[in-house]
């Protein structure tokens, strides 16, 4: 137990005696022992010894030095006032004279220092002499400590503040004088501090500042699951979370103390942990450290976890070589090939037209490899414009650009780190991107946009394009350098059409065994040459599941080309889709379609014309897949869209952004002008 000695003047006023100690022993309980002493009754020779000396007054400094050993532990008891007594006394109107009564003139001085010191000055404090009661007359307010009894009864408006609280940083210093900074003590404090009005608030403003800044260091250091250690240049602790606290119950080793070290596996009472010691420095002087240590269990349950959390997240490969439907030769040998490339970390490069597969593929070729445990990450290079994939692949830094993300981000290689990152479409990439790939190969290591921080990385790549890489490199649009980097395991997928046989198979797992064609529907689907590869049969298989009808091909189209056999492409369907146009204007359309590429490419898809259509019937706009062909061609030659061959879809450009941002506004005025 603290020891406290309080010293008064005398006992006069024992009530207000009795609540210092009260409000002493309310934030102190369990850890304080009070010992009062009475200025007036100290023997000559009396000397008073406690941890700390409480003085109820700077008067007493002075008379108490005879009394005390040393001067060290002193403490002069500041006060203050309730903060629930504020709104009264800020009302009361300005230049009005109020009486201020106190039980002693000495008091009745401090308390009007404090009104002053707290900035309450807008109305007359004068201060009481009981000796003169009558002189005040004609005063209608009154303020006192307590002491509503010796107000004149004349007066009508009687403010009574109660007895002065003690002043917040009394109870600081006796805080740290007593080394009593804990979680009790702190809690009691906070509670505190919401009553009192004090006049040093930014002491007030420091410790809630600091009490939260410790708070929160203690919870991030305790959910982190480490044990956390700071010592100063001596080696003396300075701090220890609960962690720390467990494991080092008894005393804590020299070892933890010394140089820099990352990674370093310690023994600590038989269990192995992973120790991370890092200098705290100012100026280039080396003030301390900072130690961290994590079990070595604790390490293999997180990384488990991670690996759940990366899966549910969507940052993970579901497809495997078995998932794969094929009983021809030329792609059971393209298995064969991609079986052995997965168990090395070498660039691979799939090659094929557009939905042969090379994303199923990629990611069975993940699933095969020892990194099957770790990220699996892809993009398609073609769907993002090139600023935007530029910092989707290697992430910036705070306040790099305009619209930055104020903590920054980490890009996909990053996230990719220890696994694999799938690049489709690589054959879309600019010339400054090709260049920051090759050394990405080259060098294992990125930067983050606007940093010049190195950052390695252990990630396996995989690129996939359906265009040719080799005849791009004589025509001078791919670097030729980067082909070879690419392509150290090249493959190259089959088309449909090269694998007839697996063509029904296919169909009957899109559309479900128990789903019947006929045999002349079978022999119309082998016949077809499915320029869209597997992603065109499977669309056929969906028409043909929902519809209950199967559709048929032009010569020389796709599936985007149907020339449906229903209703829809009747006289009646053109009937519908012009009196669509009728009711609803060219610019909703328009707002919508500009509208839905945006947010299909920013989520990593492409928008092609039947999802557009499909999308739009959503919406309530009937419109056919020609119509759609039209709308789309009109705004590429606006310059709103750039169209890419392939599957990446249309992508808005600058010009298409900014007409979306001034038909949405026109979407605004026409929805209030119909509310009104």
């Amino acid at each position: 137990m603290k020891q406290i000695a309080i010293v008064y003047g005398n006992e006069e006023n024992i009530e207000g005696i009795n609540y210092i100690e009260g409000t002493l022993n309310e934030i102190f309980r369990d850890y304080i022992n009070i010992t009062r002493y009475y200025l007036v009754k100290l023997t000559e020779n009396q000397i008073i010894s406690a941890d700390v000396i409480l003085l109820n007054g700077e008067k007493l400094l002075h008379a108490i030095k005879p009394h005390v050993a040393e001067t060290s532990n002193l403490i002069v008891l500041t006060k203050s006032i309730n903060k629930s007594h504020l709104p009264e006394l800020l009302r009361i109107p300005k230049g009005t004279d109020v009486l201020l009564v106190n039980d002693t003139p000495n008091s009745t001085m401090d308390t009007l220092l404090l009104f002053y010191k707290l900035g309450i000055l807008h109305f007359n404090l004068i201060p009481y002499d009981e000796t003169t009661p009558d002189a005040y007359k004609g005063i209608e307010f009154a303020i006192t400590t307590g002491e509503s009894h010796l107000v004149p009864s004349y007066i009508n408006c009687i403010i009574d503040i109660g007895y002065r609280k003690i002043g917040f940083d009394t109870l600081m210093k006796l805080m740290h004088m007593l080394d009593l900074n804990n979680e009790a003590v702190n809690q009691k404090l906070i509670q505190y501090l919401n009553t009192v009005a004090d006049p040093n608030m930014d002491s007030h403003t420091n410790y809630m500042e600091s009490y939260i800044k410790n708070l929160i260091l203690k919870e991030l250091s305790s959910d982190s699951g480490l044990a956390f250690l700071a010592f100063d240049s001596s080696g003396n602790l300075l701090f220890e979370n609960d962690r720390a606290r467990q494991i080092f119950d008894q005393s804590i080793p020299d070892f933890l103390i010394g140089e820099d070290e990352k990674n370093m596996l310690v023994t600590i009472d038989h269990t192995n942990y992973l120790m991370d010691r890092t200098s705290i420095g100012v100026a280039g002087q080396r003030m301390g450290c900072m130690v961290s240590l994590k079990e070595e269990e604790e390490i293999r349950k997180n990384e488990l976890s991670l690996n759940r959390k990366l899966k549910e997240k969507g940052i993970y490969a579901k497809y495997h070589f078995a998932d794969i439907i094929s009983n021809t030769e030329i792609m059971k040998g393209c298995i064969a090939t991609a079986k052995k490339a997965a168990l090395s970390d070498y660039t691979i490069l799939l090659q094929g037209e557009s939905g042969t597969g090379k994303e199923l593929f990629a990611q069975s070729i993940h699933n095969y490899s020892h990194r099957s445990n770790n990220p699996f990450i892809a993009i398609n290079c073609a769907a993002l414009p090139e600023s935007l994939l530029e910092s989707e692949l290697f992430g910036y830094v705070p306040g790099s650009f305009t619209g930055a993300q104020k903590k920054g981000k980490a890009g996909l290689f990053e996230q990719a780190h220890t696994g694999t990152i799938f690049l489709d479409e690589i054959g879309d990439i600019s010339p400054g991107l090709q260049s920051r790939l090759l050394r990405v190969l080259q060098e294992k290591q990125i930067m983050r946009i606007g940093s010049d921080k190195i950052i390695d990385i252990d990630v396996r790549i995989i690129t996939a394009t359906n265009r040719n890489l080799h005849k791009m490199v004589i025509d001078g649009e791919f670097r030729e350098d980067l082909f070879y980097r690419l392509s150290v395991l090249p493959i190259t997928l089959p088309p449909l059409r090269a694998r007839k046989a697996d063509i029904i198979p296919l169909f009957r797992h899109f559309v479900g065994e128990d789903f019947h064609i006929t045999d002349e529907q079978a022999a119309y689907l082998q016949n077809y040459d499915w320029p869209g590869n597997v992603r065109e049969l499977e669309n056929a298989s969906v028409y043909l599941s929902v519809l209950g009808e199967f559709p048929s091909f032009r010569e020389t189209g796709s599936l985007a080309d149907f020339s449906f056999q229903t209703e829809y492409a009747q006289a009646e369907d053109v009937q519908a889709e012009s009196s669509t146009f009728s009711i609803c204007s060219r610019e909703q359309v328009e707002y919508h379609i500009l509208k839905h590429i945006q947010e299909r490419t920013l989520n990593g898809l492409s928008a092609g014309r039947a999802e557009i259509v499909h999308y739009l019937r959503a919406e309530g706009f009937l419109l056919s897949e020609n119509k759609i062909r039209t709308i789309l061609m009109e705004m590429s030659m606006q310059g709103m869209l750039r169209i890419s061959r392939g599957r990446s879809g249309p992508v808005l450009t600058e010009t298409g952004i900014a007409r979306l941002k001034e038909l949405l506004l026109i979407m605004q005025s026409t929805h209030l002008q119909k509310a009104r």
